[in-house]
């Protein structure tokens, strides 16, 4: 779009710094899915999670300028590999990653990032890391960019930090939660670093950011405000390695606990019916 002649120079120039520069960055959002995972009743639930939840949030990103890569085991479930390869059709944002058990995922992922990054001749990536039973606000990946490019303009050198601190606990099986501050939260987690070396966002994640990277001059920056910009689900699966956890009950039964109803699901791409499909189909009793 042109602008005006009767906008004055000043504000054109503003315009420009603002806008959106993602040429200068790839942006990858990385999933680790089941590795390591062989159990049909997990991974039809897990995904059926992941569909409706994850992958909604996806497709209704307002900017979908990034890569969707998912980790998997080469040796996973062939129904489940089934219904995955069908999330991923027509949805060439997609890219499913395999790698093995006794191999780890950051290794690939980062070398992937890398490759990647040298063929479309970006000079450096952006990676967000988003569990496979976790929503983003429709906005999110846009106002990443628009930080990423704004902190590029500005002639940073740094690798830098981008949080999105507010967001929303929440129990998918109740439809129940609340409102949530994290520092560092896993969802959302982003890490804009130089494409000749990316440890990517799994390898420099949310445990090390205070004790690992603050300490390395890498810029943090919070993307605050009012906005929820992540949904973080509690299911007896996330937490089967927690033995008489009842951080369900206390996120569904917190004192200033809402109902995530049709209008505060659709921020998020989850649609009444995602929710109803998910709030009715029981949990596998699946064996820590």
């Amino acid at each position: 779009m042109r602008l005006s002649p009767l906008v004055p120079a000043s504000i054109k120039r503003r315009l420009r710094r603002a806008a959106p520069r993602s040429k200068e960055f790839l942006h990858v959002i990385a999933t680790r899915h089941g590795i390591g995972v062989f159990d049909e009743q997990w991974f039809a639930y897990r995904q059926l999670m992941m569909e409706h939840l994850t992958l909604a949030s996806l497709d209704a990103q307002a900017d979908r300028d990034f890569v969707w890569v998912i980790g998997v085991d080469r040796d996973m479930p062939p129904e489940a590999r089934k219904r995955l390869d069908g999330m991923a059709e027509g949805r060439p944002w997609i890219r499913i990653a395999e790698t093995e058990l006794k191999r780890d995922f950051v290794p690939d992922l980062a070398a992937w990032v890398r490759a990647e990054a040298k063929a479309r001749k970006r000079g450096w990536v952006l990676t967000t890391r988003l569990d496979d039973d976790d929503a983003i606000h429709r906005d999110l990946t846009g106002r990443l960019h628009e930080e990423a490019a704004a902190y590029l303009a500005a002639g940073n050198k740094a690798p830098a930090i981008l949080s999105p601190v507010l967001g929303c606990n929440w129990v998918p099986s109740e439809a129940a939660g609340h409102r949530a501050y994290h520092h560092s939260p896993s969802i959302g987690l982003s890490l804009l670093e130089h494409a000749s070396d990316p440890g990517t966002v799994y390898r420099n994640n949310h445990r090390t950011l205070a004790q690992v990277l603050a300490p390395w001059n890498y810029n943090v920056r919070h993307l605050d405000g009012e906005t929820m910009w992540w949904l973080y689900a509690h299911t007896g699966l996330s937490h089967m390695q927690s033995e008489g956890s009842d951080r369900m009950d206390k996120v569904a039964g917190h004192r200033r606990a809402f109902k995530l109803d049709a209008a505060r699901l659709a921020p998020f791409g989850v649609t009444a019916e995602g929710a109803r499909i998910i709030r009715e189909t029981p949990e596998p009793e699946v064996g820590g």
